[in-house]
């Protein structure tokens, strides 16, 4: 085992346990820098040297303005750490489980990189050599440096395509580095100046994709955009937009060639956007019906195209996959010898009308792979009805899709149950087609269109065992497995948060989040606890609920004083009751009174106040620091506290606050300083916060949280480098030190890292959050703000 060197570990473990996310993704072998090959060979006694050297290490970094966070968290995991390590027999026990956790994380890190080659090699029967720079992209993904790619690609044969002749007017092409620079330059200006999406250079001169050879006024925008640059402060917009500026001057003010570079980039990235969007509605429905035409067309302008470039392309992702876009076949282009080929029963499913004359296809729209629900059609009608012909005397309600099966709509005995039990042979499997697995496909799109996923599913598993080597009807099957398998488990997920919404009384969104989606889309998924209620009963309950609280709200009497307990009453009935929340927000919770400080014999400091004259309030009590910050003394619903922890000598200062359902009043003090400073406003400040910070603490209160792309973004307050932040299902949090709610502290330099704050995923959504500022003195203790900013609450929903 080599010598410890700080410096070499601080560079070589440390840096990377913090680019991975901390001690989650460590383990104990590498935090203490013990190889694990030698676990075996070496001493207890030179492990436990090794140890006391890390551990002395660690207490030395709990100042480092990087490292400090992480090395904090090591010292107060150290016992847990190091206990296996410092014995033989554990030792050994544990360097096998990190062996195989390694393996798995490594397994992990090629998973990409391996599917991507998979594909290509049953595709092509081994790798292209010009798919091998896409490749290099997908595993600098994972996290792989080009070496380690090298050498899986290695592995499989390497296929030499002869170059095209080069054209002489050939469009010079941008390297994909490149590429990458100006995507990564684009979304950070996205997120430092957040509006309109900037998707292109030309959006950031607010010119369209259509004007770009334009080069006159493309130089005086840039003009224009350069003065301004030069004009701001110093910081990270300015290096972003001179980065830009410089791209600009590159590729978009030379005009020529270069915006013809441009240009092909543009399209061959949202070409490649598209692709599987639009192979998936294709294998769905056999054609791009309109409705996915529309969607997808909008995606493309989004992209940074204009309208007549986003049709061009998704009419040549058509061309490729052999089908057309509904209502534009005229646009198609002609058939290619060796092209791709397009079997009879697409063909038929495609074309063949409904009763009413539309396209069998329009009706089942493949909008449900791009999060969008498709129309459902009425029993007896639409595509789960019509799609192959009516059988004669049927009247058109019979198919022959699996030999005369009877279309019926939710509720009813499904089609495919008949076709299961339906031979194919003659006629009826469809024209000499020979392919009974379509069938069971048609059943278990019709199932999953009905809201049916779970019958679906045992379609897709009839069309599995159907498919054969039929390598066309593989990826069918599978395209709509993923779909189906998609289905399933939202709904999962929407289960478990309906019932988490039920129990926890906010029916609203209980209804329209999560009972509707599975009323819609998922009506035979059962909930998975089988003891607790089922979908119906659970939108009784809920619709009854909500039905009740806007009772209760109607009757609601305007005395204040008796409001604010009618008030409460509703959200007894309905937590999430919105009229009733706002309705909250303006009621004030009466301070408490004249609040007295009296000390006994043993010290202890007893505090008594008069009552709020809000009825069913919380009242927290805290006193006065030597510092002018506050520290939290308890809680309690009765009018008296001790203090057994108060300094001796004159009796301290303390204020109480009075709290009901997340409204705060203003602070009693034991002084007869009133301090006023409560936020008015959907979620108060508990505390007392007042517009330029939390005067309770003496601390500058975090402002202006919201939301951007998924974290948690806010303007840290001058001098704060630490904060708390705290998390609510049920009600805001009345303060940092709710025990009803999670927290967490972030740290400045966590914050620039990530972007923003992350939520755990395992906090229940939607929830309630607010940041408090955090400072520490000058012995290191960590000292949390008594309340929170006015505007430093959120509620998250994503």
């Amino acid at each position: 085992m080599h010598a410890f060197d700080s410096n070499d570990y601080r560079k070589r473990v440390l840096a990377a346990v913090e680019r991975r996310g901390g001690l989650g993704e460590s383990d104990a072998f590498e935090l203490y820098d013990i190889p694990l090959a030698e676990a075996a060979r070496l001493s207890d006694a030179e492990v436990a040297a090794r140890v006391e050297a890390v551990w002395a290490f660690w207490q030395k970094l709990r100042d480092h303005p990087k490292y400090r966070v992480l090395a904090a968290l090591l010292v107060d995991a150290h016992a847990e750490l190091s206990e296996p390590l410092l014995h033989t027999g554990s030792r050994l026990v544990e360097a096998d489980r990190v062996s195989q956790l390694r393996a798995r994380r490594e397994a992990e890190r090629y998973e990409m990189l391996d599917a991507a080659i998979e594909r290509l090699a049953a595709r092509h029967g081994g790798i292209p050599a010009a798919k091998i720079p896409g490749l290099e992209d997908i595993g600098r993904m994972g996290g792989l440096t080009v070496a380690e790619i090298a050498a899986r690609v290695r592995r499989h044969r390497i296929i030499d395509e002869a170059p095209a002749p080069a054209s002489p007017s050939a469009v010079p092409a941008l390297n994909s580095e490149r590429r990458r620079q100006i995507r990564a330059l684009l979304a950070e200006y996205e997120r430092l100046l957040p509006g309109d999406p900037v998707p292109t250079l030309l959006a950031l001169l607010g010119m369209e994709f259509a004007a770009a050879h334009h080069t006159n006024e493309i130089r005086l925008r840039a003009g224009a955009l350069r003065a301004r640059t030069r004009e701001l402060p110093p910081g990270r917009i300015r290096v972003v937009l001179d980065e830009l500026l410089i791209h600009i001057g590159d590729l978009l003010e030379p005009g020529g060639a270069m915006v013809d570079a441009y240009l092909l980039a543009i399209t061959e990235t949202v070409t490649d956007q598209l692709r599987p969007q639009v192979r998936a509605a294709v294998l769905v429905e056999d054609l791009l019906v309109a409705a996915d035409f529309d969607y997808l067309l909008g995606v493309a302008i989004a992209a940074g195209l204009d309208r007549a470039a986003a049709e061009r392309i998704l009419i040549t992702l058509t061309d490729e996959l052999g089908t057309t876009v509904e209502g534009r076949e005229h646009l198609a282009a002609p058939s290619r010898p060796g092209g791709p080929a397009q079997t009879s029963s697409a063909t038929t499913t495609s074309t063949r009308s409904t009763g009413n004359g539309a396209p069998s296809g329009t009706g089942a729209s493949a909008g449900s792979e791009f999060g969008r629900n498709p129309a459902s059609s009425p029993q007896g009608e639409g595509p789960a009805a019509s799609g192959t012909g009516d059988s004669p005397g049927t009247g058109g309600g019979q198919r022959h899709s699996g030999g005369g099966v009877p279309a019926r709509g939710r509720g009813e005995a499904p089609e495919a149950a008949q076709w299961q039990r339906t031979p194919y042979t003659g006629e009826a499997a469809g024209a000499g087609t020979g392919r009974p697995w379509e069938a069971a496909l048609r059943a278990a799109r019709a199932a999953l269109r009905a809201g049916r996923p779970r019958e679906a599913a045992g379609f897709v598993a009839d069309a599995r065992r159907g498919v054969g080597d039929d390598g066309l009807g593989a990826r069918s099957v599978r395209a709509v497995g993923e779909e189906v398998e998609r289905v399933l488990a939202e709904a999962a997920v929407h289960w478990r948060a309906a019932v988490s919404c039920c129990a926890g009384r906010r029916f609203v969104e209980a209804l329209g989040e999560h009972l509707d989606f599975l009323d819609r889309r998922a009506a035979d998924v059962p909930n998975p606890d089988p003891r607790g209620a089922g979908r119906e009963l659970l939108i009784g309950r809920a619709r009854a609920a909500v039905m009740e609280a806007g009772r209760l709200f109607e009757a609601l009497p305007l005395d204040p004083g008796l409001r604010m307990q009618a008030v409460r009453a509703v959200l007894e009935v309905c937590a999430d009751h919105a009229e009733a929340l706002a309705a909250l927000a303006e009621l004030q919770v009466g301070a408490p009174g004249t609040v007295t400080v009296s000390r006994k014999p043993d010290g202890t400091v007893v505090i008594t106040w008069l009552p709020s004259r809000t009825t069913q309030v919380e009242y927290r009590v805290t006193r006065l620091l030597a510092d002018g910050s506050w520290r939290v003394v308890g809680r309690t619903r009765g009018t008296a506290l001790e203090d057994g922890g108060a300094p001796t000598g004159p009796a301290p200062v303390y204020g109480v606050v009075a709290s009901v359902s997340g409204r705060a009043s203003e602070m009693a003090r034991s002084d007869g300083d009133s301090d006023r400073g409560t936020a008015h406003g959907g979620e108060p400040d508990a505390a007392g916060g007042g517009p330029d910070g939390d005067r309770p603490s003496g601390m500058p209160s975090v402002r202006s949280l919201t939301e951007q792309r998924g974290l948690l973004v806010f303007e840290w307050p001058i001098g704060i480098t630490e904060v708390m932040v705290v998390a609510r299902p049920d009600a805001p949090p009345v303060d940092p030190e709710d025990p009803r709610a999670r927290r967490w502290k972030v740290t400045n330099m966590r914050y620039e890292i990530d972007g923003g704050v992350r939520i755990p995923s395992e906090i229940p959504r939607p929830c309630h959050v607010a940041v408090a500022s955090c400072r520490r003195d000058a012995t290191g203790t960590l000292t949390v703000a008594a309340g929170f900013g006015p505007d430093a609450r959120i509620r998250w929903v994503r």
